[in-house]
């Protein structure tokens, strides 16, 4: 039996796909460098925070401001106003905003790996003790030795 339809080669009628890929795939590398040109200016590095070092009288009443900031929050843990839990958020707090006041940079609303990028290691350290119990259930931290490490590195903070 006799057909009239004649089957094509493969390669005859695919060569046009070919073309438009080839096509579309110089348009987008083409597309890529026009916008690096263009947006040449705009993809610069983040700026480098400037530590702003406050005068010695000013750092110490920032020093004592805290200072009686922590003594509260033993108070309140002590004496059952607060649990543990929520001391750990207000210790947390006490020392971000200290170094936010202490160096104007806003590590009060930098979360645990942005202050790590910050490059104190003191805060990193001191913020990573207190990450767990302020968002676990129960915690079995020692909250007054927490407040203890926080005292001291306000007394040493330069």
């Amino acid at each position: 039996m006799k057909t009239s339809v004649e089957l094509q080669e493969p390669i005859s009628y695919m060569s046009i796909w070919l073309i438009i890929a080839i096509a579309l795939l110089v348009l987008v590398i083409l597309a890529q460098i026009f916008f690096r040109i263009l947006f040449k200016g705009r993809l610069k590095k983040p700026k480098k925070l400037k530590v702003v070092k406050p005068k010695p009288k000013t750092l110490i009443e920032i020093k004592n401001k805290y200072f009686n900031k922590l003594y509260v929050i033993e108070s309140d843990v002590q004496n059952g106003r607060i649990n543990v839990r929520e001391g750990y958020q207000r210790i947390s707090g006490c020392i971000r905003d200290f170094v936010f006041e202490a160096t104007k940079i806003p590590v009060d609303k930098y979360s645990l790996s942005e202050i790590k990028k910050v490059g104190m290691p003191v805060l990193t350290q001191l913020v990573t003790e207190y990450y767990e119990p302020e968002f676990a259930r129960e915690t079995y931290s020692d909250i007054y030795q927490s407040i203890n490490k926080t005292r001291k590195v306000l007394q040493l903070w330069h």
